[in-house]
């Protein structure tokens, strides 16, 4: 396999979304063609937060702070799992395979996580790493890497990963300056302050990277799992056009406010708002706008991961118009759906829906 090496240093904070945006592009033939792609990030020009595609924006993020600390919000592109903060400590890495290489997202979860990231920050130092299904690389109990995987299958198949870990010792106090972390996040975790659970290669390993080590670590990694040869490239023309364009899009408030309590609640006004969240293997929320108690409009919000990655709008419209004792029926509705191949990644079908049902029933 050839693989293309996209490299920035000091990166745009949109530079994170660019797998997915051209991923996206190939799978509805946008592009008419794109090669297997390994891109690299070592640091970002400037703080953000980089928002899942899932995540309620008002209540991930102190927006008021957002402001007064000059920081952006980044959201992704068709791409679940949580809020980060990431800045120019912070490395990321992105892969694009625009063929069949994994049978899942639980394959490719184990493969890119599991093996090839979990094999670097071992080469970069930090030799207690472990990997934690489904999603994440830990030392010591605190998160040394995140990741998030979607396989799109719109006219042609494709799967973009993207990951991302702290290179050098992160600032000790923006991040939580930023970010509002539900106490929910670590009811299943030894470590129970925020503060506690972030971890960092230089903190934590034997030894502090230079810049190009990331780099290095990661193609070298690539190159052994895959057996491929990976040589320096950049954007063609074609893709170039198409970044540009969905770019807009990633900026534009209407994108980062795609998930939002106070938008929820403005265009449901004259209904009643409940909410309710759950921790599962990923959390879990239900805003929902009830009328006479049957199921007006539902939101949900989380950092859960999703194959297709709009699957939430379907299961959403099989909620609509269910009264708050339809558990039984939504359930079914819901596992009937997901006999297309569908994935929640965090938890079950059962599971995702039922903070839906606690909010209707209010307890």
């Amino acid at each position: 396999m050839n693989i293309r090496l996209l490299y920035f240093e000091g990166a745009d904070p949109q530079i994170f979304n660019l797998a997915s945006i051209l991923s996206y592009a190939y799978s509805i033939s946008e592009l008419k063609e794109i090669p297997p792609t390994l891109i690299v990030m070592e640091g970002f020009s400037r703080p953000f937060s980089y928002l899942g595609y899932y995540q309620d924006v008002d209540r991930e993020v102190k927006l008021d702070n957002v402001t007064k600390y000059n920081v952006e919000l980044v959201r992704r592109w068709k791409l679940g799992m949580g809020n980060i903060f990431m800045d120019k400590i912070t490395g990321g890495w992105a892969i694009i395979f625009p063929q069949k290489v994994f049978k899942n997202s639980a394959e490719a979860y184990d493969i890119l996580v599991g093996k090839v990231f979990l094999d670097v920050v071992k080469s970069l130092g930090v030799t207690n790493a472990e990997y934690v299904s489904p999603n994440d690389i830990r030392v010591k109990g605190k998160k040394l890497c995140g990741t998030g995987v979607s396989i799109l299958n719109d006219k042609r198949e494709v799967v973009f990963f993207n990951g991302f870990t702290n290179l050098w010792k992160p600032d000790p106090e923006l991040p939580f300056k930023i970010l509002n972390i539900p106490p929910e996040k670590f009811a299943d975790k030894a470590i129970k302050k925020p503060e506690e659970y972030f971890a960092a290669i230089e903190i934590d390993g034997n030894s502090t990277p230079k810049l190009g080590d990331f780099r290095e670590a990661l193609v070298k990694a690539v190159s052994k799992e895959f057996n491929a040869k990976i040589e320096t490239g950049e954007l063609s023309d074609e893709e170039e056009k198409v970044w540009r364009k969905y770019l807009n899009i990633l900026k534009s408030e209407g994108f980062i406010f795609r998930r939002s309590t106070g938008k929820f609640i403005t265009k449901n006004r004259g209904y009643e708002y409940r909410f309710a969240q759950k921790k599962y293997r990923k959390l879990v929320q239900a805003s929902l706008a009830l009328d006479n108690n049957r199921i007006k409009d539902v939101m949900i919000t989380g950092d859960f991961g999703l194959v297709p990655p709009d699957l939430d709008e379907d299961i959403v419209k099989e909620l609509i118009g269910l009264t708050c004792d339809d558990f039984e029926m939504a359930k079914n509705r819901v596992l009937k759906l997901m006999k297309n191949g569908y994935e929640i990644i965090g938890a079950s079908p059962e599971e995702f829906i039922t903070p839906v049902f606690i909010a209707c029933r209010g307890y």
